[in-house]
């Protein structure tokens, strides 16, 4: 397993269009990588990987995270069971996925 950490396609800094997105993931497949790393704290990464996986979904492995996520730009931590269970759900429906 080969492994592309997804945060640059939702940082503040230079955020890749979805023309340039698909294009990452197509050449990232091409090489042989078939993981990708996310979290809720990489901005709006799920939101994007989401629909750009969307008809490739079996070809990934989707790595998230659990814990620390942003709210009005200030970092929150909460690892209580409830917690990673509803963020668990909502990186689910970011992703449009339920594996």
């Amino acid at each position: 397993m080969n492994g592309l950490g997804i945060s640059i396609i939702s940082t503040s800094k230079g955020i890749m269009t979805d023309a340039q997105a698909r294009q990452l993931l197509g050449l990232a497949r091409d090489l042989g990588i078939n993981l990708i790393d996310t979290a809720p704290a990489y901005g709006v990464s799920e939101q994007r990987l989401g629909p750009l996986l969307q008809g490739q979904r079996d070809h990934w492995v989707v790595v998230s995270k659990v814990g620390e996520e942003f709210i009005d730009g200030q970092s929150h931590f909460d690892f209580s069971p409830a917690h990673t269970r509803r963020s668990v759900e909502r990186s689910l429906q970011r992703l449009r996925t339920d594996r």
